[in-house]
């Protein structure tokens, strides 16, 4: 009888340590050259799950799924690989004429979804939005 005793207490201490360890988040690379993970930033976006960190490498991301990026709610990271915001730039290539900017924030993120450590440059936005 205390053998099972024992048995189950274990069982359950071994489950309990297993299920409470912390899920590890997936980091993927993009690249301006559209190697690496994912063709662009965008993409990876859609492609993670939150707690997920996207690490750009060094250059000037620019085009379609390089700005304009929308988190969709999750919580992840998109942060320059160097940590060096000069040598990691997203040119959004806005104008009057073509609006464009960096990230949009419309589906109520939480404060873990983060932008670090990139320059952002030539966005450009109506007063409406």
């Amino acid at each position: 009888m205390m053998g099972n005793l024992c048995s189950y207490t274990i069982g359950i201490f071994l489950l309990s340590m297993f299920l409470s360890f912390p899920s590890f988040a997936a980091v993927y690379t993009i690249s301006p050259d559209g190697l690496g993970d994912y063709p662009t930033i965008q993409e990876a976006v859609t492609g993670c799950d939150p707690g997920d960190i996207i690490e750009l490498t060094d250059g000037v991301f620019n085009g379609d799924g390089n700005r304009d990026i929308e988190y969709h709610g999750k919580s992840i990271i998109v942060r320059s690989q160097s940590g060096d915001p000069e040598s990691c730039i997203i040119d959004c290539e806005g104008s009057a004429v073509e609006y464009h900017r960096g990230f949009y924030f419309l589906y109520q993120e939480d404060a873990d979804a983060r932008v670090e450590n990139l320059k952002i440059i030539n966005g450009y936005v109506s007063g409406d939005d």
